[in-house]
């Protein structure tokens, strides 16, 4: 049961991550276009030559929010895929001497204390997406029970937009959120894998 468990796990985790890997070839792309576009641009002006058929020729309008949304992207997604295969930082320079049973307790230690993290980092993305309630505002749990979508839909279209776009930011707050649910599931089905492999026999 564990080892398919397991191998759900790492399935997702990949399929996450190719998913966020496609998010920064976006991002590389789009710098890439947008550069290229410029210099053509730049070219132009140099021989004062900007024929009306190519005055579309400039860089892409926010290029940079655009690569950041890709970038994390990117970052949320590889998380889940990181806490699976242990693929964050460690020092190793006392593991041969601490032996195999202190290193499964360092292990279990490790992942309990990254679990804890992916907690805090699930909670701080909550409160980014479903801020608290002003003044005579319907708790978010409240409207939701009660089916109130129009409360919902007002208070999200009132929400943050970004500076050059015009794009609301909570869609890419739920997608970080959903992220951030899955890297604190992968996380504590990785302090699982500790307690089990520290309870296996030597």
């Amino acid at each position: 049961m564990f080892d398919r468990l397991d191998h759900f796990v790492h399935r997702s985790c990949i399929a996450i991550a190719v998913t966020g890997g496609v998010g920064l070839l976006v991002a590389t792309v789009i710098t890439c276009v947008s550069i290229i576009l410029k210099l053509v641009r730049r070219g132009m002006e140099n021989i004062d030559w900007t024929p009306d058929v190519l005055t579309w020729v400039r860089p892409i309008l926010g290029e940079e929010e655009l690569v950041q949304y890709g970038v994390a992207l990117a970052l949320f997604a590889a998380l889940p895929y990181v806490m699976y295969a242990k693929g964050h930082i460690t020092v190793d320079l006392f593991a041969n001497a601490f032996g195999p049973r202190l290193n499964r307790v360092l292990d279990l230690i490790s992942d309990a204390i990254l679990a804890t993290l992916a907690y805090l980092l699930f909670t701080r993305q909550w409160t980014l997406l479903f801020s608290s309630a002003r003044g005579d505002d319907p708790l978010w749990f409240t409207a939701l029970i009660s089916g109130n979508w129009a409360e919902i839909a007002d208070r999200l279209r009132d929400r943050q937009e970004s500076q050059i776009l015009g794009l609301k930011l909570w869609p890419t707050y739920l997608v970080a959120e959903l992220l951030t649910a899955l890297f604190l599931i992968v996380a504590v089905f990785c302090v699982m894998r500790s307690l089990r492999a520290l309870a296996a026999p030597q």
